[in-house]
């Protein structure tokens, strides 16, 4: 599976992305993440360096990480 990143900006704070997952990413969640496999859709807050971030869904495949970077309109 390459790794994609998708992403687009909310408001000045948030932005939301689809993108394999980082430990760090995880961390700042408060989440527990057992399979970090595939394609997170997850929101940051905090601009370029995150000071959170909530996860909102796993997506198993790289086709559906496509297929919802097409129907969010995602760069």
């Amino acid at each position: 599976m390459s790794d994609y990143y998708f992403s687009a900006k909310v408001d000045d704070d948030t932005t939301i992305c689809i993108a394999p997952i980082t430990d760090r990413r995880i961390e700042l969640s408060g989440e527990k993440v057992d399979d970090k496999s595939g394609y997170f859709l997850f929101e940051t807050k905090g601009g370029a360096e995150p000071s959170e971030v909530q996860i909102l869904a796993r997506l198993t495949s790289e086709e559906a990480a496509l297929r919802l970077k097409l129907m969010l309109a995602l760069k």
